[in-house]
């Protein structure tokens, strides 16, 4: 393809050369748009109102096809993932973050409103670093931390929180093993703590498109069918001994455990346990009260 073109001979060849993968006219349309939109700065109206523009694309086109071709998720491809109204710098260590997640974090900025003194909070398992650095974008008057088991992971969510002036703690811990790390067990208790754990069953990876499977990263992801809690257990038992009196525990859950979940919140001596449905109806988010 020639280094210099119209934008619709450009949007048109990606819709002819991803036919075949994206069979659907609307999703072809909706991808091809966001590769154009990526290449040229270009966005629908460009390619509407004035199809004769001449771009020149930033990445090899074709490159980019092929690997859009192999279900490589355009959030890798482009390095770029969008959360509410931040744009974070993904690689293929940490999640993309979904729309359920963005729901959880609107849960917790109401929180944080309400309180009357300054709060502190910990992110368990933060990947992208999506969950602190939207909140602290939101509001300010809060102590944030937020750890990770890949230290790529941390890298990534560094550079997310230096991005946005997000003054947020980052560190390493293997929560599993919490007892272990000097660092979460010097910090004073937390009035917020969230987490975003694996909790996708491997008999569940049948069920997954390939775009997750063969590109996102299985150990934030999966967790073994005989012990599927093993996260939650493990963070509701810091929780217990690290959260001040009235403050909550937030969890992203498995829709199959809901009630397992509840059961185990209780059993911690938590109190106001609730499952929260997310925008498709589904059990995804738990909170719970020290």
């Amino acid at each position: 393809m020639d280094s210099k073109i119209t934008v619709s001979r450009l949007y048109n060849f990606l819709k002819q050369a991803l036919s075949e993968h994206f069979p659907d006219a609307n999703e072809n349309q909706i991808v091809s748009r966001r590769i154009v939109n990526f290449l040229t700065g270009c966005d629908v109206s460009d390619i509407v109102t004035n199809p004769d523009k001449i771009v020149n694309p930033c990445a090899d086109v074709n490159e980019i096809v092929d690997r859009v071709k192999k279900s490589e998720p355009l959030e890798y491809i482009f390095n770029s993932a969008q959360f509410l109204d931040l744009e974070l710098f993904t690689e293929h260590s940490v999640l993309i973050p979904r729309p359920e997640t963005e729901e959880l974090a609107l849960m917790i900025l109401n929180d944080l409103k309400q309180r009357d003194v300054k709060p502190k909070l910990l992110d368990i398992g933060t990947g992208s670093g999506c969950i602190p650095i939207y909140l602290s974008t939101k509001f300010k008057n809060c102590d944030y931390y937020a750890c990770d088991i890949s230290e790529k992971a941390i890298a990534t969510s560094r550079k997310n929180a230096e991005k946005y002036g997000s003054d947020i703690n980052i560190f390493y811990c293997d929560i599993l093993n919490y007892q272990d790390n000097t660092i979460l067990n010097s910090l004073e208790n937390f009035d917020i703590i969230v987490s975003n754990p694996p909790y996708v069953l491997d008999s569940e990876k049948k069920l997954m498109k390939q775009n997750v499977l063969d590109y996102e990263p299985h150990t934030a992801l999966f967790v073994r069918d005989n012990d599927p809690l093993i996260f939650y257990r493990k963070i509701t038992e810091f929780a217990a001994k690290k959260l001040n009196n009235g403050g909550k525990l937030y969890f992203e859950i498995n829709e199959k455990f809901g009630k397992e979940t509840l059961d185990l919140l209780t059993e911690f001596g938590f109190k106001n346990c609730n499952i929260c449905k997310d925008l498709f109806g589904k059990d995804r988010m738990s909170v719970a009260e020290k």
